[in-house]
């Protein structure tokens, strides 16, 4: 058995997504799964991903529900013990990203996640990084994007994958209900895991609105009530003071 498994979905981006593959196949690791999700592209991406699938281990191109759920078609497609989810147009950091990283995740580790690089139509503008402990004061005004995080298969398998509820935010409701609902083992890794376009739906202007008001009801559905109400009453002076 592989030890990670690679899930990349696509719909209608050739080219993000074969910058995606080309840096999942210059991987020095071999020891992984790579399962890509097309959601019935027409624009070439299904050509692409045919001429490539002597390096892939699964794939499948037909209409799905939107982003989370051909997340969940990838990861129960997957036998490997541990899952990335790199989406058409992200990349990997670096060539030996994904050795470093298993030889880094401690047993017993829920999710390990690094940090990531931001990239535009300017290239990389900026690395994000990430606190050594996710918290619930955290959590409430920040997200830790699934690119960044190496996520156990079984814990997916328990939680039932994403809420596709969420169209935007399920992987901020996925962490955030691990968090407060069961005794995950995080674990922070000392590397930049992926390049994450920033052009994609959940950074998109046009989306916000909808990404608040989804990551609001996933704060009132799971965070701790006094949390919950202290971190609205800061929303509201912030917006009162036009922050």
């Amino acid at each position: 058995m592989k030890k990670i498994a690679v899930i990349t979905i696509c719909y209608n981006d050739r080219d993000g997504l074969a910058r995606t593959m080309a840096s999942v196949f210059e991987q020095s690791c071999q020891e992984v799964e790579y399962i890509v999700v097309d959601g019935g592209s027409t624009d070439g991406s299904v050509q692409l991903i045919k001429a490539s699938a002597e390096q892939l281990d699964h794939w499948v191109s037909e209409r799905d529900g939107g982003i989370f759920d051909a997340q969940n078609k990838g990861w129960r497609m997957a036998s490997a013990p541990w899952v990335l989810f790199l989406n058409a147009g992200d990349t990997l950091a670096a060539a030996d990203v994904l050795e470093k990283a298993l030889s880094a995740i401690a047993p017993g580790t829920t999710i390990a996640y690094g940090d990531l690089e931001l990239s535009d139509d300017r290239g990389v503008y900026r690395t994000k990084r990430y606190p050594a402990r996710i918290t619930t004061a955290w959590l409430m005004k920040e997200a830790l994007p699934h690119p960044a995080q190496f996520i156990r298969r079984e814990t997916l398998l328990a939680q039932g994958g994403y809420d596709t509820t969420y169209r935007i935010a399920a992987d901020h409701a996925f962490i955030t209900r691990l968090l407060h609902e069961g005794d995950p083992v995080l674990q922070k890794l000392d590397l930049v895991v992926s390049r994450f376009d920033t052009r994609g739906m959940s950074s998109d202007p046009a989306q916000r609105q909808r990404l608040l008001a989804e990551r609001k009801e996933i704060q009132r559905r799971y965070a701790p009530r006094f949390w919950y109400w202290i971190y609205q009453a800061y929303a509201a002076l912030n917006r009162s003071i036009g922050r």
